[in-house]
């Protein structure tokens, strides 16, 4: 696939979680169980940083390094919702679903980035 299609893609993508998060932030952080106030905040902040990811993954779709902006973000929102989704959480099977839908992001965000930087793509086995 072509590196600028794989970037415009995840930029899109983090356009599209970053405006979800700011918006719904508040009833997401209810919703996990992290309240309204502190986990409505840290959605909004995560959100932002999506915006700011994503525009940044349109300017420069074949570049690597807003994609690997984004791993940087996931790695922090996975520490996040592991703190969250601690055993007292009455809600914790919501943020254990977040958690999981986070680390199938960073996958999908570390296959992105090893393949706009060229670490992704199969090298020949001709001598």
């Amino acid at each position: 696939m072509e590196k600028q299609v794989i970037g415009r893609a995840i930029g899109i993508a983090s356009l599209t979680f970053g405006i979800t998060d700011i918006l719904l932030g508040r009833r997401f952080g209810r919703g996990i169980g992290a309240g309204a106030d502190m986990g409505g905040r840290l959605f909004q902040i995560v959100g932002a940083r999506e915006v700011v990811t994503g525009i940044a993954g349109l300017v420069a779709p074949g570049s690597a390094a807003p994609v690997q902006w984004r791993l940087a973000g996931d790695v922090f929102d996975l520490a996040a919702l592991g703190y969250i989704a601690a055993p007292a959480n009455p809600k914790r099977k919501m943020a254990l679903l977040a958690l999981g839908i986070v680390a199938a992001v960073a996958v999908v965000d570390l296959i992105g980035a090893r393949a706009l930087d060229g670490r992704g793509a199969r090298r020949s086995t001709k001598e």
